[in-house]
């Protein structure tokens, strides 16, 4: 298995969960099943693995990591 190191915040990985979900219930209960509906359950597929595994390849490709600033949320 391919262990990655976490570059996201608590912060950071809750709002992916939120906006995973806010994506899937437009999908769900609005009037979008056709292509572009295809591609908002993809985006929130990818804003899925991302929030619960706390790695971000974007994050990853510009060398950032947010993983230790949970400090300044408490």
């Amino acid at each position: 298995m391919i262990k990655r190191k976490k570059n996201m915040n608590i912060m950071d990985r809750i709002a992916r969960f939120v906006i995973s979900l806010v994506l899937l219930g437009i999908v769900i209960f609005g009037p979008l099943w056709n292509l572009l509906g295809f591609f908002l359950i993809l985006l929130s597929g990818l804003f899925l693995a991302a929030g619960i595994s706390g790695f971000c390849p974007f994050y990853k490709s510009i060398d950032v990591d947010f993983s230790k600033s949970d400090e300044y949320f408490k």
